[in-house]
């Protein structure tokens, strides 16, 4: 269980297949103890750049962050965990901040290459 586990985490935070499928495996996995998954700045640019390609749905990104923000078996690193718990939150909640667009995508990319 432990390795699938994992592998359902990994996979919703790299978004490897379908969305409603991966938040089912992981929360399923979320529930057991268990090591846990990093989330860092190359998988979030890496679906950042998929949404702006088509290759993923852009109107799902916000649910996509949400889950992973809530999700407790996974972490972030020190070094990135304001700048990335801040794109969860904000992408997470587009009606607070701003909708998600290619542009709002592309902005988030620079920042984390920049910073």
């Amino acid at each position: 269980m432990e390795s699938d586990a994992c592998q359902a985490l990994t996979s919703l935070i790299h978004w490897k297949a379908s969305l409603d499928g991966l938040i089912d495996a992981a929360n399923r996995c979320d529930r057991h103890e268990g090591r846990p998954v990093r989330l860092d700045r190359d998988a979030v640019r890496e679906v950042l750049q998929r949404c702006i390609s088509g290759e993923l749905d852009i109107l799902q990104l916000p649910r996509w962050a949400g889950v992973i923000h809530m999700l407790d078996r996974v972490e972030i690193d020190e070094v990135d965990v304001e700048m990335l718990t801040q794109f969860l939150f904000e992408v997470s909640s587009p009606e607070l901040f701003k909708p998600i667009t290619v542009d709002v995508c592309q902005r988030w990319i620079s920042r984390m290459e920049h910073a």
